[in-house]
């Protein structure tokens, strides 16, 4: 199990911008749905009385939102990792992933 979990660790520490980019593709195809269902609620209350609560859409719209948040603060902090990895632990114009010790090792 603990090496399954380090395995998967470090699948993730080298694919981080895709895993972001999947989570806020996710996260804005819910926001999509949680805007058409208020849009039908909307539309329902006002041609069939369907007295739909249109307060639990915006509840749904601040919880996606406040996830939206943190994955920009997650993202935020990987892109600060890799910069601060690619100004300090590289030579300038070096490729960031180029390190001396792969190219003594090669």
């Amino acid at each position: 199990m603990k090496k399954k979990f380090k395995e998967i660790s470090t699948w993730a520490q080298r694919n981080w911008l895709a895993i972001i980019i999947v989570l806020s593709v996710c996260m804005m195809m819910f926001l999509c749905l949680v805007m058409f269902s208020w849009l039908y609620g909307y539309w329902s209350n006002a041609l069939a009385n369907t007295k739909f609560e249109l307060s639990s859409c915006w509840q749904g719209i601040s919880v996606v939102v406040a996830g939206l948040g943190g994955i920009v603060a997650l993202a935020k902090a990987c892109w600060t990792k890799y910069s601060t990895d690619s100004k300090y632990n590289s030579a300038a114009g070096a490729h960031p992933y180029k390190t001396e010790t792969a190219e003594r090792g090669k």
